[in-house]
């Protein structure tokens, strides 16, 4: 792990760059450690696969706060607990919300039906949200289902679509130009300004898919809208 000065007002600190569970602990663990022991002096704090980007508030000491941030990890052998919840997501996988659904399946030589039964058996982790506001990166994804994202994006993509990028499955949390496959679509919104929290996920979440027909999703997404679907959540522990 490496600490260094992230522009004027801000701190970088680095891991090995990997996409693995180890990696996720050690970003998480670390997180929770500055922002209970430094919360008066950070701004925010944002994670991606294996690093942290401290953002300090005005009039902190970019040099002073790394020596001392520095010092606090020597000198601490305990791992902060964090909590993380398992999200239960449905997906819709109709044809009419999955159009690479069947190239995929072509591709890899498989049925729709497979290419379903394989991407809702992973529990799901999130890395770090980006891309979009509450865009989810998920590792996790079984290399059967492994695929490029399209030459030519979308100008359009659906928020809520599920799609594959490369060896990632995510969820597009707004409407956007975009470029993975789209294997299906959520009625659960990712991203909702008017929230507290605005995005429904966090770094170190888990997620399931359950694939619903066409008529569950219509009731869910109007059960949505009259504010009385409550999404499963359970909460899960790792230190």
């Amino acid at each position: 792990m490496t600490v260094k000065p992230f522009g004027e007002r801000a701190v970088l600190v680095e891991w090995k760059p990997s996409i693995d569970e180890k990696t996720l602990a050690n970003v998480l663990q670390t997180k929770q450690h500055i922002s209970n022991n430094f919360s008066e002096e950070i701004l925010e704090i944002v994670s991606t696969y294996s690093a942290l980007a401290i953002y300090l508030n005005y009039g902190s000491n970019v040099t002073q706060f790394i020596d001392s941030l520095k010092n606090s990890l020597k000198n601490t052998s305990k791992k902060e607990s964090v909590t993380r919840r398992k999200v239960y997501i449905p997906v819709c996988y109709n044809l009419e919300f999955a159009p690479d659904l069947e190239e995929i399946a072509q591709q890899k030589q498989l049925t729709t039906t497979q290419v379903i039964e394989i991407h809702t058996s992973p529990v799901y982790k999130v890395y770090f949200l980006g891309f979009l506001p509450g865009f989810p990166y998920l590792g996790g994804l079984d290399a059967r289902l492994h695929t490029p994202r399209k030459k030519t994006p979308r100008e359009r993509v659906a928020s809520g679509s599920v799609a594959i990028g490369g060896s990632q499955t995510g969820v597009y949390s707004t409407s956007s130009p975009g470029g993975w496959q789209i294997i299906g679509k959520t009625p659960i919104p990712f991203f909702s300004v008017g929230k507290s929290s605005p995005a429904l996920l966090k770094a170190g979440d888990l997620i399931k898919f359950t694939s619903v027909s066409k008529e569950e999703f219509i009731a869910i997404e109007h059960q949505i809208s009259k504010d009385n679907y409550q999404i499963k959540k359970e909460e899960v522990r790792f230190a």
